[in-house]
């Protein structure tokens, strides 16, 4: 519904476009919001709609529960617009008796991918407003009879004689306030949502990221998230109002670079498991280290205790333990010493200069060029 929302009320246009269609502002006049959304009570209930009702002023109007016969044109649109598509995609849904009979599973059947299935819906959307005659429509007294029943000429006669004027707003805004929204906290790291960090330029200019103790900042904040992006989040400062800062993800957060939100669920649930078990695995390990440095102190005392108490003083004690230490040095020193040949090598290695001879800087010699026989 995130998603859908919002492709409801921008330009079918460039929608189209991205889905090879080509069509003008004629074949789909849909663009901008209403003065009343009308719909079920579970489908505009959330902090989504109320941001739409304060920010754009829009009247949101919910049926009674159990009374989809209140909006019927809608509830039927799905099964009009299936019946578009059913008798020739392959792996339709069938219905769960033919699986339970032991039939073949029509999803194995399925071969389209969601770009091209949106096409097919797009094209069947066009094909509905422009050409689908409303036989049993309900005219009203004042309805010329040569308008053609199609929803795409009563929709244009409605908003020259009736009403249903869409305003424009700005798509962005708009796409943004029906967004699902969450509680982000700020850390040194950045905005923190969902376990990854986020900053944008308002945030470094606002301090937040500082940790000294004269820097105002709040300890949580709300963010509107798109699902299916998570390479940014938008910040809203303000409550009751449509500004919004965007924000991307930061150097310790890039390994969520072209991720969606549920794979960041994903991610770090399975990141949450291999934590734990590595704890365990470490615990494990702290134990046996702890056992064998008590082990060897034991030991150690052990020992000292059978040799017996030193009859010296603490002075001398404490004298003796640069001769001691000097002592444990040069053994290890012993332990330590590389290993040579039994016999030196016997055959001289060249010697190449590592100095360049000097430059004579005398006049050249030619007497025995003079005389030297033809």
């Amino acid at each position: 519904c995130s998603r859908s929302r919002p492709v409801a009320m921008t330009d079918k246009i460039k929608l189209c476009q991205q889905f090879g269609i080509e069509i003008d502002e004629s074949d789909w006049p849909v663009t901008g919001i209403p003065d009343a959304i009308l719909a079920d009570r579970g489908e505009l209930l959330g902090c989504q709609i109320e941001s739409l009702e304060k920010s754009f002023s829009t009247r949101i109007e919910n049926t009674p529960p159990f009374r989809g016969d209140c909006k019927g044109i809608v509830e039927r649109f799905f099964r009009t617009i299936q019946a578009v598509f059913k008798p020739f995609a392959p792996g339709v849904v069938s219905g769960t008796t033919i699986k339970k009979r032991g039939g073949k599973d029509y999803r194995l059947d399925a071969m389209l991918n969601i770009h091209e299935f949106t096409s097919i819906i797009l094209s069947a959307i066009l094909f509905h407003n422009r050409y689908h005659v409303l036989e049993t429509y309900d005219r009203d007294i004042d309805m010329p009879a040569d308008l053609p029943m199609t929803p795409l000429s009563l929709w244009n006669w409605g908003l020259q004689h009736r009403s249903g004027r869409l305003r424009m707003v700005p798509e962005d805004a708009l796409r943004v306030s029906l967004l699902p929204r969450t509680q982000a906290t700020i850390s040194p790291l950045g905005l923190r949502v969902f376990g990854v960090y986020y900053t944008c330029q308002e945030i470094l200019k606002m301090g937040w990221l500082h940790r000294g103790k004269d820097v105002s900042k709040p300890e949580s904040v709300e963010v509107a998230y798109d699902p299916s992006v998570a390479d940014m989040v938008y910040l809203l400062p303000r409550k009751n109002s449509a500004e919004y800062w965007v924000c991307g993800l930061t150097e310790r957060s890039r390994e969520f670079r072209g991720c969606s939100f549920w794979d960041v669920w994903l991610i770090t649930k399975q990141q949450k498991v291999v934590v734990a078990e590595g704890k365990l695995v470490a615990d494990r390990e702290k134990r046996r280290v702890d056992e064998l440095i008590d082990s060897k102190i034991k030991q150690a005392k052990a020992q000292v205790k059978a040799e017996g108490s030193s009859e010296a003083s603490d002075r001398q004690r404490i004298a003796a333990i640069r001769g001691n230490r000097a002592k444990a040095k040069d053994e290890e020193r012993k332990r330590a010493e590389p290993v040579t040949t039994s016999e030196p090598s016997t055959v001289p290695a060249t010697v190449i200069p590592l100095s360049p001879g000097t430059d004579d800087y005398k006049y050249p010699d030619y007497i025995d060029e003079l005389f030297k026989d033809d």
